[in-house]
């Protein structure tokens, strides 16, 4: 039972890296745009899809990773550029980008449909078997995705603190109307933002497939778990959504363990409602 229970909580662990992952970039999105971008799911489905067109013509995997990460990180630049930036001239601007990256999430999920019907695609693990330590044992595919998660996560934070640009967007996050007292370049830092969030959910995505494999309709249930995990961690908390994001993943883990995997978005919605009802602001985060 105990040694069940440990490795049930090592792969927990495990998701929560790459659901780490996804849920920085939504909470990078909001915090700075104060908006959620609702098409999330199906940039995640979109570098599922381009990953396996570039494995069946056997691209090594490195260069899959690359191929996709700025590919998706160039559509998400130009979503940016030509739709959302219009949007943002207007006034109540923020209800406006919302149902619009919720109509294009419609339509990108229809196009992947369209293109590539809807069977579901595997992808291969990046490392073949797997490792057992002291009776545990995990896939090394997990294992990698767990490390390269965390690599990101920590890269990203020191980006944030430590660079020019990072410092900017964490300025435009803080009070956009100080920004432009400054001068600090605010559409820019919104469509690199974007596209930044498009990047790592594309990543996410590659990390994700071999296990959840691909599928056009895919992309809502990793954009609601993003939601629940920014929204849990705190509105705009890149650090309350990391924790968030192991500790869901810890919860999923064992729901799936004790009840089966059918009860583990039931208990996700179940752990958000309380959070709201006692602590709005999430774990980190001030909003209310």
């Amino acid at each position: 039972m105990l040694s069940a229970f440990l490795e049930t909580s090592i792969s927990g662990l495990i998701n929560g890296s790459v659901y780490a992952l996804i849920a920085t970039g939504m909470a990078l999105v909001y915090g700075i745009t104060k908006t959620f971008n609702f098409a999330y799911g199906s940039f995640f489905t979109m570098a599922g899809y381009l990953a396996w067109v570039l494995f069946s013509i056997e691209v090594p995997y490195i260069l899959v990773f690359c191929i996709v990460i700025l590919a998706v990180f160039g559509v998400g630049v130009a979503v940016d550029r030509f739709i959302l930036f219009r949007l943002r001239a207007r006034k109540n601007w923020e209800i406006s980008v919302v149902l619009t990256t919720l109509g294009l999430a419609l339509f990108m999920d229809n196009l992947l449909l369209a293109i590539f019907g809807p069977f579901i695609k595997a992808l291969p693990p990046m490392l073949e078997g797997g490792i057992s330590i002291l009776g545990f044992s995990a896939s090394r595919h997990d294992l990698a995705a767990a490390g390269i998660s965390i690599g990101l996560i920590i890269a990203l934070l020191t980006f944030m603190n430590k660079t020019k640009l990072g410092m900017a967007m964490r300025a435009v996050a803080q009070d956009m109307v100080g920004a432009d007292i400054v001068a600090i370049p605010k559409e820019r830092i919104f469509w690199f933002s974007f596209g930044l969030s498009c990047a790592l959910i594309a990543i996410a995505g590659i990390l994700f497939a071999p296990s959840y494999f691909v599928v056009y309709s895919g992309g809502w249930k990793i954009m609601l778990k993003g939601w629940v995990m920014t929204v849990f961690g705190g509105m705009g908390s890149i650090k309350g959504a990391i924790l968030a994001s192991f500790l869901l993943g810890m919860v999923e883990a064992l729901v799936g363990w004790q009840l089966g995997f059918t009860w583990t978005m039931t208990f996700w919605v179940a752990i958000i409602i309380v959070m709201f009802i006692f602590r709005p602001r999430g774990l980190l985060g001030t909003w209310e």
